[in-house]
């Protein structure tokens, strides 16, 4: 009887593989990108289990496992995509990345806040949760503000825009607003865990501590020709040790795992984006790009075992309306005050619409800090899947309703080198 209790687990595993590349497959028929299909397919693969064949979360074995992998591939998965953001960071210059990049994040976080105040008005105990005000504020703003820097990146290959100027400064301004969206994600969870009180700013402030201490020394010249001289197993091994022992010091100590990965990949040494160091965050990102299937899966599971009630029609189109006309309104407002053309703009603002998998990885924060309920992430959720959806026919729409025009205004300025690099996490799309 013991071994029977595992059954589920182990089908969940399996049936995984194939439903992940049936997802996938069919976003590649539907010209959307491939991480989409896979998050539905899986999403529903989890739902299906558990509302229609009723393996409901916590009452089989395994359940725990299945859970904690998922959260430490994210954890993984995050390694190397703040990396790549951060590695990124040096691109961002002018008043074209500085004016886009405000219009884009402060409309949405000032959307996001107004739906705050429906939901704590509105929404209901069901809906709205017991986290404090400020935490649920504060994460409703983030989730509205994010742009996904994986996918965006993958969107542009495909469209063969990744080296253009629109394509480099799309990528620079969401390099730039997913920075200060992950600060005030950690706040959030710091306001959640600690009901603001000076928890969370010990916390972030001891963060910060230990991410200034651990990049001085990999930065030094010693570090940098040990790196050199050791196989390459050896920064891919250590990378993630480190990032599997941060993300579950900081769960254990109450706030989240996914935080304590984000330190780590924010400390690595960017070397250039060409050295050790970038090379195993990229590998231990690809090991949880590998697993995140499982999380998602999870997550349908968690959401089908809730009563169906609990979902807010009202909830999801607000969110779906504030989330869409902030995102597509601020880039644009901002594009335009920065000097480029309404075409560009438009362009712009439908690339910067896409959240993806960024914003699972903050809802699932949310989420696994207690700031979000199950019905309220729901609704972000099938908002993240929408918006991102959206980028590609946004962008169809646009080059065939609007006439195209040169854009005379300021370029980032294109590197000879840079046309000999892809985004890394590419591969994980």
């Amino acid at each position: 009887m013991d071994g029977l209790s595992y059954i589920p687990a182990l089908a969940t595993v399996v049936l995984l593989v194939p439903v992940a590349l049936l997802g996938r497959r069919l976003a590649r028929l539907l010209r959307q990108p491939e991480i989409v299909g896979e998050i539905m397919a899986c999403l529903l693969l989890g739902w299906v289990l558990a509302a229609r064949l009723d393996w409901r979360p916590h009452d089989f074995a395994g359940w725990a496992l299945l859970e904690k992998a998922g959260h430490l591939g994210l954890a993984l998965f995050l390694v190397g995509a703040v990396h790549e953001i951060r590695s990124g960071a040096g691109q961002l210059r002018g008043r074209t990345v500085a004016f886009t990049a405000a219009g884009s994040a402060l409309l949405p976080l000032a959307c996001g806040a107004l739906l705050a105040t429906w939901m704590l008005r509105y929404g209901g105990p069901q809906l709205r949760g017991d986290a404090p005000t400020s935490a649920l504020v504060l994460m409703l703003a983030v989730s509205l503000a994010v742009t996904a820097v994986p996918v965006l990146a993958g969107i542009l290959a495909d469209r063969r825009m990744l080296h253009t100027p629109i394509g480099r400064l799309a990528m620079a301004v969401a390099v730039a607003i997913d920075a200060v969206t992950w600060l005030l994600l950690a706040a959030a969870v710091g306001l959640a865990s600690g009901g603001g009180q000076t928890t969370p700013y010990a916390a972030f402030a001891a963060g910060v501590l230990i991410a200034w201490a651990v990049r001085r020394a990999g930065a030094t010249a010693a570090a940098r020709s040990w790196a050199a001289r050791v196989p390459g197993a050896v920064p891919v091994a250590l990378t993630a040790v480190a990032a599997i022992t941060a993300a579950l010091v900081t769960a254990r100590l109450g706030l989240t795992d996914v935080l304590g990965a984000v330190l780590i990949a924010l400390a690595l040494p960017s070397d250039d984006g060409r050295g050790a160091w970038t090379r195993a965050a990229h590998t231990v990102g690809g090991w949880g790009r590998a697993v995140l299937p499982l999380l998602f899966a999870v997550t349908g599971m968690s959401l089908g075992a809730a009563p169906l009630g609990d979902f807010s029609w009202q909830a999801v189109t607000l969110a779906l309306v504030l989330a869409i006309g902030g995102k597509l309104v601020g880039s644009y407002l901002g594009a335009r005050a920065a000097g480029r053309s309404p075409v560009t703009s438009m362009r712009l603002a439908a690339l910067l619409n896409a959240r993806g998998l960024t914003e699972i990885a903050v809802l699932q924060t949310g989420y696994q800090a207690g700031i979000l309920t199950p019905p309220l992430f729901l609704a972000l959720f099938v908002m993240a899947l929408v918006t991102t959806a959206l980028s590609g026919p946004l962008l169809w729409l646009i080059d065939r309703l609007v006439p195209d025009e040169t854009d005379t205004a300021e370029a980032l300025p294109v590197r000879p080198d840079d046309l000999d690099r892809r985004p890394r996490q590419l591969k994980a799309l």
